[in-house]
């Protein structure tokens, strides 16, 4: 319903129109005149109570995004992996401060439409300040949102609606009418070449954060994500048989990986010195991790020596998770097949691994040479 209200100010009387209906924001604003009061609230309750008839469920006028996104994030997102947890919370915390006030009637494909542009105009800040000298340097301007990025973004939206169509909250869905996000082509395929991986790892035997270097000689030995060795327990390796297991999985598959050569030598030391921070520990935590913080209670954060060992390196655009291309990339030159590059990096499919195809070039000329010689 709408209401106006009179208010004195020192500049003269003012009229505060507020229409306020349940399932969506609700909308005020301040006219010098009663009458254009009273027609801005009828007109924005008419607008409003529209909507109402493009969703024939009567639920949708009663349950909010945010409703739809508690539901997900207890129902849905505790059984994926950490990973993708991690990375949907981002977008779900965005899609409750953007639209979780409104119904599920409310929410027409334009508003989503507008959201998503404001999106790409904001880019990425999560760039901060830097503090060098006492004195905090201004941060570099924020850079654009990826087209990637965006359809995550829509993608987790559209999750939303299909799992609220699927509860009876809502029989239509305004994803529909929003403009796809498509063509998009950003793999990559950045590797360190001999030269830069040898600076990469002096840089990281010169850090103040003596885990770096075991932690990049294991991403780079075994092609792992970041996020799979820094989540390893002591208990997930096993020296004696040289391997390791990560459980905590980008697609939510145990896998195992090989520790040998100069990798297994490296993490006997890492072992002692772990289980010698674990010992001292008066209170002991539920597990023991492989790379431990000063406290022992999580893994250890590596993200700002990363980047300082990068720059120290000289190495330009590049990732951490470039680490793992580079192993994909050594392994094939070296005449690995797609499906062995699979294998090791844990993919399920060999579409994420044909981007190394053409690096296995000389190795599969070789192959068809040596088929002639023996038909011809």
């Amino acid at each position: 319903m709408a209401t106006i209200e009179r208010r004195e100010r020192k500049s003269g009387v003012v009229y505060l129109a507020d229409v306020r209906i349940h399932g969506f924001p609700r909308q005020k604003k301040t006219f010098k005149r009663l009458t254009d009061a009273k027609l801005w609230a009828q007109q924005t309750e008419s607008d409003i109570r529209k909507g109402e008839f493009k969703n024939i469920v009567k639920t949708a006028g009663k349950k909010t995004l945010k409703d739809v996104s508690e539901r997900y994030r207890h129902d849905v997102l505790p059984h994926k992996s950490e990973t993708t947890q991690r990375m949907e919370g981002t977008f779900l915390t965005y899609w409750e401060n953007a639209l979780g006030e409104y119904a599920l009637s409310y929410i027409e494909p334009e508003t989503i439409n507008e959201k998503l542009r404001e999106l790409a105009a904001a880019g990425d800040g999560r760039r901060k300040p830097v503090n060098g000298n006492g004195q905090d340097k201004p941060a570099r301007p924020p850079t654009p949102k990826s087209r990637k990025t965006l359809k995550h973004y829509r993608d987790t939206l559209a999750l939303l609606f299909k799992h609220a169509n699927a509860w009876g909250w809502t029989a239509s869905n305004p994803m529909d009418g929003v403009t796809p996000i498509t063509k998009i082509r950003n793999e990559r395929t950045r590797y360190l070449d001999d030269d830069e991986r040898k600076a990469l790892l002096e840089a990281c035997k010169d850090s103040d954060n003596e885990q770096l270097y075991p932690i990049v000689v294991f991403a780079l030995s075994t092609g792992a994500r970041k996020n799979e060795v820094v989540s390893l327990t002591l208990d997930d390796l096993d020296l004696k048989r040289g391997s390791a297991i990560f459980r905590n999985t980008k697609n939510g598959d145990t896998r195992a990986v090989p520790v040998v050569g100069h990798l297994k030598d490296v993490l006997e030391d890492q072992v002692k010195t772990t289980k010698a921070l674990y010992k001292e520990m008066e209170h002991k935590p539920p597990k023991r991790w492989l790379f431990p913080r000063a406290d022992g209670q999580a893994p250890i954060d590596i993200r700002k020596a990363w980047e300082n060992a990068r720059d120290a390196a000289g190495l330009v655009d590049f990732r951490f998770h470039d680490l793992r291309h580079s192993t994909a990339s050594y392994l094939a030159m070296n005449g690995a097949s797609q499906l062995e590059i699979a294998e090791v990096l844990g993919h399920r499919t060999l579409q994420m691994v044909r981007r190394y195809a053409h690096l296995s070039e000389s190795h599969v000329k070789g192959l068809v040479s040596e088929l002639n010689n023996k038909l011809f």
